[in-house]
């Protein structure tokens, strides 16, 4: 009697190590993911929060290699594509930058005043965020910066060689119809 007990228990003990490894394989694995995607989350919210300093910096080549190399920027109003607003490739990002820096943006600072960044789809290598955005500007003359425009960036990301990438951005603008 006293060796059936002993095999029980020692049985016992042998399922019961098991259970604890499983469970802690298990753990150790979801706590790993939970890393991964808290990192994910960060590289990405810190590419995004680089968009704002390198566009409102003036630094065009840095804005432009916050994408990926065959990148799309849209803007959107009222749910529809705005016409001639498409940009292709970091090479027409760059160019688009540049020219807004030295020409409509010479005399002025803009702001990217970014809020409210929400993950859609994360895995680890895409993604899809938004977030909300209120543009401000503001001239030599201005003593108050002076909203110019507001509305939702919808970003989707492309994890590269070169870390998180914005490989499309739409800027879907907000505008009251009349």
């Amino acid at each position: 009697m006293h060796l059936v007990a002993e095999r029980r228990d020692t049985r016992f003990r042998f399922f019961h190590g098991l259970f604890l490894a499983a469970l802690l394989l298990s753990m150790s694995v979801s706590k790993a993911d939970n890393l991964i995607d808290i990192s994910n989350r960060l590289a990405i919210t810190d590419v995004l929060t680089q968009y704002s300093y390198r566009w409102d910096g003036k630094d065009s080549l840095g804005f432009s290699h916050l994408f990926t190399k065959n990148a799309v920027l849209e803007r959107w109003l009222h749910g529809e594509y705005v016409d001639g607003s498409r940009l292709e490739g970091r090479e027409a990002i760059f160019r688009y930058a540049k020219e807004s820096h030295e020409g409509r943006l010479a005399d002025r600072q803009s702001r990217h005043h970014f809020s409210g960044i929400v993950f859609l789809e994360l895995n680890t290598t895409t993604a899809i965020t938004e977030n909300m955005v209120l543009i401000t500007h503001q001239t030599e003359n201005d003593t108050t910066a002076k909203i110019r425009s507001s509305g939702i960036y919808r970003n989707t990301w492309r994890k590269t060689l070169e870390g998180w990438r914005i490989s499309e951005r739409i800027l879907m603008t907000d505008r009251f119809r009349n």
